[in-house]
């Protein structure tokens, strides 16, 4: 078996069991955090989410939880 990266280690012991409400807003931390990142400039600019990205994931992530929530 091969070793897991840390963010597959972290995913599995502590953000897997978490409500979906508490991901997303965990989604919401790092990509605020990324794209407030000093260093931005460095990356390719096919890796940059405009307004539009960032609302789509946004309506799409929120669309998935509610539906989820009456899964349950």
């Amino acid at each position: 078996m091969h070793d897991l990266s840390a963010a597959q280690q972290i995913y599995q012991t502590t953000i897997r069991d978490l409500p979906i409400i508490e991901q997303l807003k965990l989604v919401q931390l790092v990509l605020d955090a990324l794209i407030n990142k000093p260093d931005i400039n460095t990356l390719h600019e096919s890796l940059f989410w405009d307004a539009e990205d960032y609302a789509d994931l946004t309506r799409s992530s929120l669309t998935y939880a509610a539906q989820s929530m009456f899964e349950a």
